[in-house]
């Protein structure tokens, strides 16, 4: 690249909107970009510095040439990038591409007898597909409900059969219309298929509105048995849509929502589907902050990348972030070209808000999945922070977890080079403790792992993170006291997430996005999240016994059987002893403990 030939040809380019495309040698497209000011906007690569975006350096020493194509305005600029970039695809220009292992649902309209089947790759065989899904629990629950709402086949039979044969029991139970038997004609079947497709594309409203009017039809006709079909198909319209509706006050809305969440190098891209009110689906983008983009100015193309995709739907209304480098008024006018036309919203406050905030909440939470974090640097972050003499290669992390006086336990997580070492977590049910005190609580578990350690000759962990405030953490000082050379000790407490600890001269908050403090929250989760799985745990299986199983003599399954035989506990004592005597397995004598056990309790 000849530096300054380039920069005499950019000082020649017109100070009008419009199209840049850059070229290496052997003219292969690089990057593709507009700009509101040709000439200002391609200088600008050469004299910015560039320091987050490491991908620039990197294109300019293959750069040789850049062509322009001039618009009359930036949103004509912004449409023809927008199809350069689909068309031509060039190296360093977003690659708008989501996680292809969510599934799809597919409908085979192709088919005589369509199916709904659930896959994982979309494919140009005429079939309509819905997607993707990320809550694939959600989505096979919602593929179950339409399945038996239209009634539809779940076989792999070539239909129609040219004899027809004995439907399956699918039929019988009334999940199956029977095409192969030929109980359903082709015409019929078709209009359940096109009811499914409304289902899925979240037009259940008018859906509802249709099925009533043939319901009443069919009544009026005395068609009881259609019309009672029609009513069971509008009841499981019903459940399904409870199962998506979002309690935001979004009734017959139908909007797109995009959230963003940034990384210190990822940025992540969230999109929700609303149709009717109903969250239909989510997706996301993932890309590196590098190639975000190289400007506010060029970030509109993405959307429009976006909706260029074949089968994407434009709903009514697709609702951007404040602050995210969307430019509305340009965005609005290709949407303004669109059919159908979509409205474009920034909002400031109320529900919609609230949709952004949870697209942003989603974005955030695919950064967290996706992106891995840089341990050893967060590790010498956290070491900064405290103030420790030494690297924290390994944390263990505690939490008491209980509810009022009953079904205290505790959990124990271990960070190893800033990665969880999952061999080496532990739980604890309190021992030594009676009544609600965390405090004596903590004191126990922290002296109960440290002694372990030490009767095992194992090494001390090397920074201990008590999950609460200050009285959590002097209460596990106290028990590293009875050590010899214990362990560094810190405490979070959450509600400002303030870490405490003897290695500092006061209580520190960092910043949200300091990666010392991510870290140290990603541990206090963590355990937070293994001791209360380990409470649900004990809880659950101390409430799923019957209060008999309390009593002297009775087992799991005497306690059935008399429940089995007196239908309650309630009739059980107010039963004499020669009732209880007349249940398999008890005699007189032990009607009699029994009933003795129960007037003492």
């Amino acid at each position: 690249m000849d530096i300054e030939n380039l920069l005499d040809q950019i000082s020649r380019f017109p100070e009008k909107p419009g199209v840049y495309l850059m070229k290496d040698s052997s003219d292969e497209l690089l990057y593709i970009g507009k700009a509101v000011n040709l000439r200002s906007r391609v200088r600008s690569y050469f004299f910015d510095t560039h320091n987050d975006r490491i991908q620039i350096p990197l294109m300019l020493r293959l750069l040789d040439h850049i062509d322009l194509i001039i618009t009359n305005n930036e949103a004509e600029a912004l449409i023809l990038e927008a199809n350069l970039i689909r068309k031509h695809k060039p190296k360093y220009n977003i690659e708008l591409r989501d996680d292809k292992h969510y599934p799809y649902l597919k409908v085979t309209i192709q088919e005589p007898f369509p199916r709904l089947l659930v896959v994982r790759r979309v494919e140009k065989d005429g079939a309509e597909y819905f997607g993707p899904y990320t809550d694939v629990r959600a989505m096979r629950a919602m593929a179950d409900f339409a399945k038996r709402i239209f009634r539809l086949r779940d076989c792999s039979k070539n239909l129609p059969l040219q004899n027809p044969i004995r439907p399956c029991i699918n039929y019988s139970m009334k999940r199956c219309s029977g095409p192969c038997g030929a109980k359903i004609s082709e015409e019929e079947y078709r209009r359940n298929i096109s009811d499914l497709i409304r289902f899925l594309k979240g037009k259940r409203n008018d859906l509802v509105r249709e099925l009533q009017e043939r319901m009443g039809s069919a009544s009026a006709e005395l068609h009881f048995e259609k019309a009672a079909l029609y009513r069971d198909q509008i009841r499981l319209i019903k459940d399904a849509s409870r199962l998506q509706q979002v309690d935001l006050k979004l009734a017959d809305t139908d909007c797109d929502v995009f959230g963003i969440a940034q990384g210190d190098r990822e940025i992540s891209l969230a999109v929700l589907h609303f149709r009717d009110g109903l969250l239909m689906a989510g997706r996301n983008f993932l890309f590196k902050r590098g190639n975000w983009d190289f400007s506010s100015e060029n970030r509109d193309h993405i959307l429009l990348q976006f909706y260029m995709q074949d089968g994407q739907e434009i709903p009514r209304e697709v609702i951007v972030p404040d602050q995210s480098g969307f430019t509305q008024s340009i965005l609005q006018e290709w949407f303004d070209q669109q059919k159908p036309r979509a409205e474009v919203i920034i909002p400031q406050k109320g529900t919609k808000r609230l949709l952004v905030m949870m697209a942003e909440k989603n974005a955030h939470a695919h950064l967290m999945r996706k992106v891995p974090p840089d341990a050893l640097k967060d590790l010498e972050d956290l070491q900064k922070v405290l103030n420790l003499p030494q690297l924290p290669n390994v944390i263990e992390a505690f939490d008491i977890s209980n509810l009022g006086e009953s079904f205290a336990v505790a959990g124990m997580v271990q960070f190893k080079d800033g990665l969880p070492n999952k061999s080496a977590y532990r739980r604890y049910k309190i021992k030594t403790v009676e009544g609600q005190n965390d405090f004596a609580m903590m004191m126990e578990i922290v002296g109960r792992r440290l002694r372990r350690l030490e009767e095992e000759g194992s090494q001390f962990p090397d920074l201990l993170l008590i999950d609460g405030g200050k009285g959590q953490l002097n209460a596990a000082i106290e028990a590293i006291q009875n050590f010899e050379n214990p362990p560094l000790i810190a405490s979070l407490a959450e509600k400002e997430e303030t870490l405490f600890s003897p290695c500092i001269d006061k209580p520190l908050t960092l910043p949200a996005s300091h990666p010392a403090r991510k870290l140290v929250v990603r541990i206090r989760d963590e355990v937070h999240r293994y001791a209360l799985g380990y409470h649900r745990k004990i809880r659950g299986k101390q409430f799923s016994r019957s209060s008999l199983e309390n009593l002297p003599g009775i087992g799991k399954n005497k306690a059935k059987l008399l429940l089995i035989h007196f239908g309650s506990l309630a009739k059980l004592k107010s039963a004499s002893v020669e009732e209880i005597a007349k249940v398999r397995g008890f005699s007189e004598e032990s009607a009699i403990k029994l009933k003795k056990a129960m007037l003492d309790e």
